[in-house]
């Protein structure tokens, strides 16, 4: 598996994402670990807390779509999660 390689707006919604699910949820992600970046990803994808979710929405809207698709086809997200 090959290193996916975010945009500059989809970092800094990533990382206004881990802080919103640390205060929320109280577990801290390393952002510079891509498991740790994955995992993040696809538990906020699947959260049902609206904050999340607001904040995920922002995240998911900044990707381009190859990595959309790369995400979905790697099981990190769920294609009617993604967007």
């Amino acid at each position: 598996m090959r290193a996916m390689i975010f945009n500059q707006a989809s970092i800094y919604h990533l990382q206004q994402l881990e802080l919103q699910y640390r205060r929320r949820c109280g577990q801290r992600f390393r952002l510079s670990d891509e498991n740790a970046r994955l995992e993040l990803i696809n538990k906020t994808s699947n959260s049902t807390d609206k904050i999340i979710q607001k904040y995920y929405r922002r995240f998911a809207h900044e990707l381009e779509q190859d990595l959309v698709s790369e995400l979905i086809s790697q099981g990190i997200i769920s294609p009617q999660n993604w967007h």
